[in-house]
């Protein structure tokens, strides 16, 4: 049975200046091993494709995209999806209307800037495109995503925008954003959900993340991993904390020989 490792990734792999090479060489080991990997993230499909295939990364075995609310293979082609309900985009709009933030929602494929009130760019949502509000409000959307840098504006934003979604959709914090997703969502429901109906037998499950939006994703795992640079409530849920994935990689393949 293949240990089946599933891991974040802006701030785990992904940094700004790309994916690092021992990072890129241990996934790539991991892989032979005939271990099973899983990349489980809040960005969209699209910016998976832009941050992972197109820099020449193996395929993994699954993506855990938006948050949850897409489940794909290791090309990007949807298995599951679940939608936002229609009109909660334009209460969203509404609700920060004015706040100092940007504003993102997306469709299975692209994410669009709805509104843009900061100047500063987040690897995150590394390509968008203008929104049509018209449009989208008939189209199904899988994520809207607030990028808020200022902390002081995020912990304005923030309950507010719980309340506003409360039974209507989730609210998940990772650092800079809050990622506004369907109901019942989280990284931890969509690994549940391969690890049961998809993946099939398996050994350990591992699980590696930096942000608040993985602790649903640790609770599935039987060895919970967080990056060092992660938050304090992060690595308190967490078995064991790390310098990057490479270090990780190295020591379970280590204990597999």
């Amino acid at each position: 049975m293949s240990t089946v490792l599933a891991t974040d990734l802006d701030g785990t792999v992904v940094f700004e200046d790309g994916i690092h090479p021992a990072d890129r060489e241990a996934i790539g080991s991991w892989l032979a091993a005939g271990n099973t990997l899983v990349l489980a993230t809040g960005k969209s499909v699209d910016a998976v494709r832009l941050v992972w295939h197109e820099v020449g990364m193996p395929d993994p075995d699954y993506v855990i995209a938006f948050t949850g609310s897409v489940i794909t293979d290791g090309s990007l082609h949807p298995l599951a999806v679940t939608a936002h309900q229609p009109g909660l985009l334009d209460d969203i709009v509404s609700l920060v209307d004015g706040e100092p933030l940007v504003l993102y929602a997306s469709d299975i494929e692209h994410d669009y800037v709805v509104a843009a009130r900061v100047s500063q760019h987040s690897s995150i949502v590394p390509r968008s495109y203008p929104a049509d509000l018209d449009r989208l409000r008939h189209t199904d959307l899988f994520g809207i995503p607030l990028y808020i840098p200022d902390p002081t504006v995020m912990d304005r934003v923030e309950p507010a925008l719980r309340k506003l979604c409360a039974g209507r959709a989730e609210v998940h914090r990772n650092q800079n954003f809050l990622d506004v997703v369907p109901p019942g969502v989280s990284k931890g429901a969509g690994l549940r959900r391969l690890l049961t109906g998809l993946i099939g037998d398996h050994g350990d499950v591992y699980t590696l993340g930096d942000s608040w939006n993985d602790l649903s994703m640790h609770e599935v795992a039987d060895h919970p991993v967080a990056l060092a640079h992660s938050p304090a409530q992060v690595r308190a849920h967490c078995e064991a904390t790390v310098d990057s994935a490479a270090q990780l990689i190295a020591q379970i393949l280590k204990e597999q020989k």
